[in-house]
């Protein structure tokens, strides 16, 4: 199996500075919506190289090595998710008809599992080939994106802005201080204690990292 980017997305920002404000109770001009929108662009890409996926609708092309020996095998999974749509499938080099085969949602949490059917006569059949090869698209429609969301696209999980919202939260608390002070103490006034991101942590925020670990995506060997 192997998986190639055709079309990257063009849009990555899982949040809008005006959530962000929203969210944390920032004022209206302060920290600037640029510097709003730094933070925002690192916590996206901590995410999604966390998650290791793209959030974004893009496009994609996808080989998969079916059958050996000229065996029936089953109906493929496709590695991205959520799909939106299927452009073409070809079998061993032969572009199939659309009404040959027929896209599956198997419903899971919180991701849904795509498998890719093979028709006849509008009944579903294992697959018989060596190869096969299939174009789709493939994404969320995120906050940052403009317009309305097309047909097919769903919306951005709210829970995945919520834990881009805590991460750049994060990061406006450490602005302006020195990150590496665990404790500040005043006599007479109080103490405060800082969180400090352990050594099996991936993520500086817990409730950002349990979140995001329901979207990673498996990786085989």
């Amino acid at each position: 199996m192997s998986l190639v980017v055709i079309t990257r997305a063009t849009a990555t920002a899982l949040t809008t500075p005006a959530n962000v404000r929203s969210d944390l109770g920032l004022a209206a001009d302060s920290p600037s919506d640029d510097q709003l929108r730094r933070f925002i662009d690192q916590a996206s890409e901590t995410a999604a190289t966390y998650c290791r996926r793209i959030f974004g609708r893009q496009t994609m092309r996808e080989h998969f090595d079916l059958c050996r020996r000229g065996t029936w095998c089953a109906e493929p999974l496709l590695s991205g998710a959520p799909v939106n749509s299927v452009a073409s499938v070809s079998l061993d080099g032969t572009v199939l008809d659309p009404s040959g085969y027929r896209l599956d949602e198997e419903p899971a949490d919180p991701i849904s599992l795509f498998y890719l059917r093979l028709l006849h006569s509008g009944t579903p059949i294992l697959w018989r080939g060596r190869s096969a090869a299939v174009e789709y698209k493939t994404g969320w429609f995120l906050p940052s994106d403009s317009g309305s969301a097309p047909a097919g696209v769903p919306l951005l999980p709210a829970a995945v802005e919520r834990a881009v919202i805590l991460l750049v939260g994060v990061a406006l608390s450490g602005s302006g201080r020195d990150i590496m002070i665990k404790s500040e103490q005043t006599e007479g006034v109080g103490q405060t204690d800082y969180y400090v991101q352990g050594t099996s942590a991936a993520l500086p925020h817990p409730e950002a990292e349990s979140i995001l670990s329901a979207y990673r995506r498996v990786m085989f060997a």
